[in-house]
C-alpha cells in the first residue's frame, strides 16, 4: 500500500510546533500541581500522626 505524498506547508509546521508546546506546558502544569498536592497530603498525614502521639 503506497503512502500518499502530501506537501507539508509552513502553516502545518507551525501548527504542530504550537501543539507540542501546549502539550508540554500542560504536562508541566499538571506535574507541578500534583507534586504540591502530594506535599499537602503528606503534611496532613504527619499532623494526624502527631495528634495521635499527643493523646
Amino acid at each position: 500500500m503506497p503512502i500518499p505524498n502530501k506537501e507539508i506547508t509552513d502553516k502545518d509546521l507551525v501548527t504542530s510546533l504550537i501543539a507540542v508546546i501546549i502539550v508540554y506546558a500542560l504536562i508541566q502544569v499538571y506535574t507541578r500541581w500534583y507534586s504540591n498536592y502530594l506535599k499537602k497530603r503528606e503534611e496532613k498525614l504527619k499532623e494526624r500522626r502527631n495528634i495521635g502521639k499527643l493523646y
